[in-house]
């Protein structure tokens, strides 16, 4: 995940490149991965956005700046993203038409939600990981204790 800082830098630098190639007439899969670089940098941005809600500690420490610096920052790059969201939806529906944007985010939209499912499911199979793992030691725990304890006790029977 880039700094807020770069992320916005490398939002704007896509988005003035795939402004200035669909005007200059290019198709959009000329601009693919620019627009992809574009959206996720605009992802990085929201899920840092997200993080300044709820900081950790030591961010909360150590945070030089002022909650209202912060807030209007935050304030800021969000209102410059929807503006340059704004102009790439008029762009795309203007050079290739509204069925080409509306697929596109479509695209977008199930593509996230796979991911999501697929992060939900690792968080899942971790969380069973853990469980298992933690039965196994109790199990071999509740075992292990009598027999060390008998055997300390009663000294080694030979």
């Amino acid at each position: 995940m880039l700094d807020p800082i770069t992320a916005f830098a490398t939002a704007s630098a896509a988005f003035n490149f795939v402004k200035r190639a669909v005007e200059a007439g290019r198709e959009i899969e000329d601009v693919g991965s620019q627009l992809g670089t574009w959206f996720s940098a605009c992802a990085d941005l929201k899920q840092h956005e997200e993080e300044s809600r709820d900081p950790p500690l030591f961010k909360k420490l150590l945070n030089k700046g002022s909650v209202e610096e912060e807030a209007f920052e935050n304030l800021s790059r969000r209102k410059a993203i929807e503006a340059q969201e704004k102009q790439l939806r008029e762009l795309i529906v203007y050079r290739y038409g509204v069925d080409t944007y509306r697929e596109m985010m479509e695209e977008r939209k199930q593509l996230r939600d796979n991911r999501e499912r697929a992060v939900m499911i690792q968080r899942r199979r971790r969380a069973k990981a853990l469980q298992n793992a933690i039965a196994v030691v109790l199990i071999v725990g509740i075992f292990a204790v009598p027999v060390a304890v008998s055997m300390w006790l009663f000294g080694k029977v030979e």
